[in-house]
C-alpha cells in the first residue's frame, strides 16, 4: 500500500473517532436521545470500513449500506465476521433513523450496543492501516 493510502485511512478513521467521541458524550446525558448515537455509531463503523477499503485501494461507490461494506472488507478483515448481524442492525440508523416516520425509535440498550460495536470494529481497523 502506498503511503497515501495509508494517509487517507487515517483520515477516515480520524472522522470515525469523532463519531465515537460524539456517541459516548450523547450517551453520557441522563436523558439523552437514543438515535442520535445510534447513527454516529453508524457513521464510525462506515467510515472505518471505508477507510480500510481505501487502505487497500478498493472502490466502493457511494453507499451507507454497512453490509455491502462488510462484503467488500471481509477477505481483508476476516474477524468482522462476528459483527455481520449487527452491521445489519445498524444499517438501519444510517438514514431512516434520522427522519420521522415509522422507524421505531431504539432504545438505550440497543444504543449501547451499537456503539460497543463501533468502537470494536474502529479498533480492529486502526491496528491495519
Amino acid at each position: 500500500m502506498n503511503g497515501r493510502n495509508r494517509d487517507y485511512c487515517r483520515e477516515w478513521l480520524k472522522k470515525a473517532e469523532h463519531d465515537l467521541i460524539t456517541a459516548h458524550s450523547v450517551l453520557a446525558l441522563i436523558d439523552g436521545p437514543t438515535d442520535t448515537p445510534c447513527f454516529h455509531a453508524q457513521q464510525a463503523v462506515e467510515k472505518a470500513l471505508k477507510g480500510l477499503l481505501t487502505f487497500h485501494g478498493t472502490d466502493f461507490g457511494r453507499t451507507h449500506d454497512l453490509l455491502a461494506l462488510f462484503d467488500l472488507v471481509s477477505p481483508l478483515l476476516p474477524e468482522l465476521a462476528r459483527f455481520e448481524e449487527g452491521l445489519g442492525v445498524m444499517n438501519g440508523y444510517a438514514v431512516e433513523i434520522r427522519y420521522p416516520g415509522d422507524v421505531m425509535e431504539p432504545d438505550r440498550m440497543d444504543a449501547l450496543e451499537a456503539l460497543q460495536i463501533a468502537v470494536q470494529v474502529v479498533a480492529m481497523v486502526k491496528t491495519l492501516c
